[in-house]
C-alpha cells in the first residue's frame, strides 16, 4: 500500500518541481493537473517527482490512501483526516501546537492499516518541510553540512537563528526531548509519519520514501526510543546531492536505505517509494520514467485529466 501524507508548514514554500500539497494529492490520485502545476509538468528541463508518482500508480495499479496531515486546502480525491493543525512557523513560535493528539491519530491509523496490507510505503508532500526537518534535526544534535543550508525560497535564510533564539537552545540541546523539538520545530506531516510508522511495526513492513523530511521522521522515532526496523527510499539524485551527508544520518539512525535511479529527478511526493512499488508488479525504474515523459507529452497535449484516470 502506497500512502501520501499531505500538509503545510508556514516554515517555507514549496521547494523547485514542487507543488501545493492538495494538488500533488489529486494528481497522484486522478491525474488531474491544477493550474499552477501546468506549465512545469507540460515543460521545461526538469521533471517533477510528481510525475514519477503518478506513473508509477498508473502502471501498476497499486492501492493508495491519501491521509490529510494540516494541508490548508483538501484534496478532491478521497482522504483520510487526521486533524492535524497547519504547521506553524518554529521561527516566530510552536510548530505544532497540540502534537500529542496528532501523533495519536497517525499511531491509530498505522494499527489500522496493519490489518489491511503487510507492506506500508509512505510518501509525503509538504511545503516548508525541508527547513523543519533541518531545524528538528539540528536540535537533535545531528551534524552534517546539508544542516547549516536551509532553504528560503523566499523567506528568511536565518530559519535555525531565530527559532534557537527563541527556545534559547543550541545544537544538540534537545536530544532525549524529541517530541518537545517536533512541537517546537516540525510539522504535521513528520509527527504523522513517524507515529504511522510506529503504529504499524511488528504487524507491517514500513518503507519511508523521501529525503530530508523522512529521515527527520525516522529521528523522531529513534529518540523516543523506537529500536524497530525502518527503511528508506531515496532517489539517487537526492542522494548525491546530499554527498555523505545522507549516508552518515541514515547510518546513525540504522536504516536500511533503498536507493533508486530516477535519473536527476529528486524525491518527492514518495516518488522513490512509488517506483520501488511498481519494480515489485515488473516495471523498471526506466519504464516508470518512460511513463512519466509520456504523461508530460499528454498534459502538453491538452489532456485532462490523461487516458486512466483514477487508477
Amino acid at each position: 500500500m502506497f500512502i501520501l501524507l499531505t500538509g503545510d508548514s508556514q516554515a517555507g514554500s514549496a521547494s523547485p518541481g514542487r507543488f501545493p500539497s492538495h494538488a500533488e494529492a489529486d494528481f497522484t490520485w486522478w491525474g488531474i493537473t491544477a493550474p499552477e502545476m501546468e506549465s512545469a509538468l507540460s515543460g521545461g528541463s526538469s521533471m517533477p517527482p510528481v510525475l514519477v508518482t503518478r506513473a508509477a500508480r498508473f502502471l501498476a495499479d497499486f492501492p493508495t490512501l491519501v491521509v490529510r496531515c494540516g494541508s490548508r486546502t483538501a484534496p478532491k480525491c478521497p482522504y483520510m483526516e487526521t486533524g492535524a493543525p497547519t504547521g506553524g512557523d518554529p521561527a516566530k513560535g510552536p510548530a505544532l501546537p497540540g502534537a500529542g493528539m496528532t501523533w495519536d491519530s497517525g499511531f491509530s491509523l498505522g494499527r489500522l492499516l496493519v490489518g489491511l496490507d503487510d507492506r506500508i510505503v509512505i510518501g509525503s508532500s509538504c511545503p516548508g518541510d525541508e527547513v523543519t526537518a533541518r531545524l528538528f534535526l539540528k536540535a537533535l544534535g545531528y551534524k552534517a553540512a546539508a544542516l547549516d543550508y536551509l532553504p528560503s525560497y523566499g523567506e528568511g535564510p536565518h530559519s535555525w537563528e531565530a527559532a534557537s533564539s527563541r527556545l534559547g537552545i543550541r545544537p544538540g540541546d534537545l536530544i532525549g526531548h524529541g517530541f518537545k523539538a517536533a512541537s517546537e520545530l516540525g510539522d504535521p506531516v513528520m509527527v504523522v509519519a513517524a507515529a504511522l510508522t510506529a503504529g504499524a511495526m511488528g504487524g507491517a513492513k514500513v518503507l519511508l520514501s523521501g529525503g530530508l523530511p523522512m529521515l527527520a521522521a525516522a529521528a523522531l522515532l529513534r529518540d523516543l526510543g523506537e529500536k524497530g526496523g525502518v527503511s528508506l527510499a531515496v532517489t539517487t539524485r537526492t542522494e548525491r546531492d546530499f554527498g555523505g551527508a545522507f549516508g552518515d544520518l541514515s547510518a546513525l539512525l540504522d536504516l536500511e536505505v533503498r536507493t533508486v535511479d530516477l535519473g536527476e529527478i529528486p524525491d518527492g511526493a514518495g516518488a522513490s517509494g512509488a517506483a520501488l512499488l511498481a519494480g515489485e508488479s515488473g516495471f523498471t525504474p526506466e519504464r516508470v520514467l518512460d511513463r512519466a515523459s509520456r504523461l508530460r507529452e499528454e498534459i502538453a497535449g491538452g489532456a485532462h485529466p490523461p487516458e486512466g484516470c483514477g487508477r
